[in-house]
């Protein structure tokens, strides 16, 4: 019921900023419209060209079946050739501008031309939203039924709600299409690029690590958290001990210094401990904090150099780091 209910308002929303937009805008009729809540982009097999496959949702509105269309598959040499194909085979122009969820192939995390032409074009006015979702996908070429129903029909929505009902994604943040443009354009940032696995129901199986605009390496989810950690972007975790007691991490606090005694950088991360199933002894919960803190330094050693942190010349410099952890009671 509770997921009716937000669906019918997502659904409302949408459809009151087409309404206004179509009112102030004076652009084409909403006949002539349609609403693509997902992009799915891949290597066309063979071919220099890409796949662009646009996914539609129903929507319930007072009956109408206006919004209700096929998932549609175009191959075009870049995303402007596929949206006039769109125009031009559908008798309907997509209107972007409400897209929810970007799929990219991984393949295409290599492929800086291709991306550096897609997010210009897409950030241009009256196309995809700055807080539009992308993530990538493991496999080249991407099985849009099967997709579709791991998603019941709503890729677009459920993609976005996986995103935001994810404690450590909602923290962290799944990246935007803004994210990436932006990335594109100042070369600057370390971003976490999550890629999807083969199999469905949707979830993330790895991560691509991209510096200055390039793809590093790929991390696992695990990974992944300690460099969101060392980057400030997390608020809680959780460690498992040799003897299966499971730590939890919260209130976790990043604080960068500048030390001149020795002209480096140091993360210093404040955070509290409770351990679960742990017996109440003050020896143990002492053992326990020591094992915590050698156990995340020992992890962290790996990849202190993704914590985006530059010297003066603008390289990604490698920090030292100070772990205060308090065992709470």
């Amino acid at each position: 019921m509770a997921d009716k209910i937000t669906r019918r308002w997502k659904v409302t929303g949408l459809l009151l900023a087409v309404s206004m937009c179509l009112n102030g805008c004076g652009q084409l009729e909403i006949e002539k419209r349609s609403f693509p809540l997902a992009l799915a982009v891949s290597p066309a097999v063979g071919q220099d060209s890409y796949e662009f496959t646009f996914f539609f949702e129903e929507m319930e509105s007072a009956g109408s079946s206006l919004y209700q269309k096929d998932n549609v598959t175009l191959t075009a040499a870049g995303y402007p050739q596929a949206y006039a194909m769109f125009g031009r085979l559908q008798a309907a122009q997509p209107d972007d501008s409400h897209m929810q969820t970007i799929l990219l192939s991984e393949a295409l995390a290599d492929d800086t031309q291709f991306l550096g032409s897609f997010y210009r074009y897409a950030m241009k006015e009256h196309h995809f939203s700055w807080n539009t979702i992308v993530y990538f996908i493991q496999a080249d070429s991407l099985d849009k039924e099967e997709l579709a129903d791991a998603t019941g029909d709503h890729p677009g929505s459920y993609l976005m709600n996986m995103a935001q009902s994810d404690e450590q994604e909602k923290n962290a943040g799944v990246p935007t299409l803004g994210d990436l443009y932006m990335e594109q354009q100042n070369r600057e940032k370390v971003l976490l690029l999550p890629v999807l696995g083969e199999h469905w129901p949707p979830h993330v199986d790895h991560y691509v690590v991209q510096s200055c605009g390039l793809p590093q390496q790929t991390v696992a989810p695990d990974t992944a958290r300690l460099i969101q950690l060392l980057q400030g972007k997390l608020r809680k975790m959780q460690l498992g001990l040799a003897d299966g007691t499971i730590v939890e991490l919260s209130g976790i606090r990043s604080e960068r210094r500048y030390l001149p005694q020795n002209g480096r950088w140091c993360v210093e991360l404040h955070m509290d401990a409770v351990a679960q199933n742990r017996l109440q002894l003050s020896e143990q919960e002492r053992a326990r904090q020591q094992e915590s803190t050698d156990l995340l330094c020992k992890r962290l050693a790996p990849v202190t150099k993704w914590a985006q942190i530059r010297d003066s010349d603008g390289q990604l410099v490698q920090p030292q780091y100070r772990i205060d952890l308090q065992v709470l009671e």
